[in-house]
């Protein structure tokens, strides 16, 4: 028997053929015939859960007229009694209103088992091609770049999150959590606020403001350790917060170094705010809200008496 052939005519009496032509393709199905096709749901492990779904389907598209674009197939022989026959097959059709419109390139595989003197289908899978699958390319690798892709925006949504959307630095609310899982011992908490900020936003406007915090933040990641953490509170404010720092000596230079790097930071700037620190030793076991008031409060100090200086308490 041409297989090739009966592959082609089971194709089109099932497309094109009317209702009970389509059921007498049902002749040519061993009954335990497993049948996997390109919808969800369509599995069927037998001849009997196939009819029934084919039934329905065949009601629904009464009116539907498919044509076919394309269609090619070839056989492979497995034993002498049984055959692989797979292919491609492309339809369309459109309603007159053009509300519906279908457009299907499916690729196929059908195997046939000679039973006697007739050949039966044993299994038929359909499937739809992944639009996204370059020539060359194998599906699990297309998987991997969708798995990857997204894992990427995950990333960044995740470090979006954590992030200070205007200066890219740390935000508070991360801040809270790191603070909780340092070492205490040795570790300094500052709190920066920009000196009369509000006149450059008032006199060059906002967009001038931000652009004076943006900077502000690259000055002040470039002028700490790579391990120290810098954060913007919100508004004006700033946070440094530095371990390893073995006394009072070491943290006057590391604010010396800091001011001035403020300082040179807006030596090009038509508008550019100095800087008032106020910085504390924290304590070990001591809670985040217990060391920022005790440096808050040298930093209302600090913006009392001159601003663009700092002190330590």
């Amino acid at each position: 028997m041409d297989l090739l052939k009966l592959t082609k005519e089971v194709w089109e009496t099932y497309f094109l053929a009317k209702k009970q032509k389509t059921l007498d393709m049902m002749e040519i199905l061993d009954p335990e015939c497993i049948i996997i096709g390109t919808g969800k749901h369509e599995f069927y492990k037998n001849i009997d859960e196939f009819a029934k779904a084919l039934a329905v389907e065949v009601e629904e598209r009464e009116d539907i007229q498919f044509q076919f674009k394309d269609f090619w197939c070839e056989e492979k022989k497995i034993t002498s009694d049984v055959s692989l026959v797979y292919g491609g097959i492309y339809i369309w059709w459109e309603s007159e209103d053009k509300s519906i419109y279908i457009n299907m390139d499916s690729r196929f595989s059908f195997l046939y088992k000679k039973v006697g003197e007739d050949w039966r289908l044993i299994h038929i899978h359909q499937s739809m091609p992944n639009m996204e699958q370059l020539n060359g390319e194998y599906y699990p690798k297309t998987l991997s770049n969708q798995i990857r892709k997204s894992q990427e925006k995950i990333n960044i949504l995740t470090n979006l999150a954590r992030r200070d959307s205007l200066t890219g630095l740390m935000n508070y609310r991360t801040f809270e959590e790191v603070f909780t899982t340092i070492e205490k011992n040795g570790t300094w908490l500052f709190v920066m606020d920009l000196d009369d900020f509000k006149h450059i936003n008032d006199t060059f406007g906002h967009m001038a403001g931000n652009n004076v915090l943006q900077k502000m933040a690259g000055v002040l990641t470039s002028a700490v350790r790579s391990h120290d953490i810098v954060c913007r509170m919100g508004g004006d404010e700033f946070i440094l917060l530095c371990n390893d720092l073995s006394d009072r000596k070491d943290v006057g230079e590391l604010l010396q170094r800091l001011l001035k790097s403020v300082a040179d930071g807006g030596k090009n700037e038509k508008a550019w705010p100095g800087i008032s620190i106020g910085g504390t030793a924290v304590l070990e076991g001591e809670t985040l809200e217990a060391a920022f008031q005790r440096a808050d409060s040298a930093l209302y100090t600090v913006k009392t008496h001159g601003k663009n200086q700092y002190m330590i308490v």
